[in-house]
């Protein structure tokens, strides 16, 4: 990112080749060591295996972030190469804690799929109409800006999502009309795939949350400081009921019938 900085690429540059010249090899050590232990695992033993693990996503990520450096080691160094540098941004996905977040993500994509595919098409759909009604409306008024459908696409979604670069507005007072009600839906209809994913997310943690809680811990906390209380009578509408047990957290202070 500093590198990225002229003024600090020029006072810097020795200190960034070295941070670079230190870090790189031990990405491409790692890479060497990844690639001789994959044998280890059954399906990429042999030669048939170890062209598997090469083209796999995170051996396909590791390539590409030691790929410029090694190239620019044989004085290949254009401005392509140099602009493939940036993706060494990909080793992030690298880091572990993410491994999890990235499974519920996919998770739910997929248990979700319908409802994203409908939501999608139904976008598309009103762009594509909106594109066409302002086309129709503005297009005598500024006929330099909306000149063409495919051009007023732009315009509707940057309204659609509520974005508005300002770059292309209406000036009719028809357009304006358009423009304020389909700005109030865009609010509500973007957060519409935030909402599923959100809602899906917090039904999944907590129903892994209740998955780690053993039988005998508190299902709100997990905690395992219960207090039991045998064949406990309890008086419910005027009637006495007489339960199992009656369990009580020292931790959350929840309290649960048995």
């Amino acid at each position: 990112m500093l590198q990225s900085v002229e003024s600090y690429d020029k006072k810097y540059h020795e200190v960034f080749e070295f941070l670079n010249n230190t870090i790189m090899p031990i990405f491409i050590i790692e890479y060497i060591a990844r690639l001789y232990a994959s044998g280890a695992i059954l399906r990429y033993k042999g030669v048939k295996g170890k062209l598997r693990y090469i083209f796999s996503p995170y051996a396909i990520i590791d390539f590409i972030a030691i790929a410029p450096y090694i190239l620019s080691g044989f004085h290949i160094d254009n401005s392509f190469i140099r602009a493939l540098r940036l993706f060494r941004v990909f080793r992030l996905f690298r880091m572990r804690k993410y491994a999890h977040f990235i499974h519920t993500l996919r998770e739910i994509l997929k248990a979700k799929k319908e409802e994203f595919l409908v939501l999608l098409v139904y976008t598309i759909i009103i762009l594509v109409t909106l594109a066409f009604i302002i086309y129709a409306i503005e297009h005598k008024a500024q006929p330099d800006v909306f000149s063409n459908i495919p051009q007023t696409l732009w315009w509707a979604v940057a309204t659609l999502t509520t974005v508005g670069y300002g770059d292309m507005y209406p000036i009719t007072a028809e357009g304006k009309f358009i423009t304020a009600v389909i700005s109030l839906l865009g609010i509500g209809f973007v957060a519409i795939p935030g909402g599923i994913l959100a809602s899906e997310f917090t039904e999944r943690l907590q129903k892994a949350k209740e998955k780690e809680c053993k039988i005998n811990a508190c299902p709100k906390c997990c905690s395992q400081k219960i207090e039991i209380q045998e064949k406990p009578q309890i008086i419910l509408e005027d009637k006495e009921l007489t339960f199992q047990r009656l369990h009580h957290c020292k931790s959350c202070n929840f309290t649960w019938l048995e």
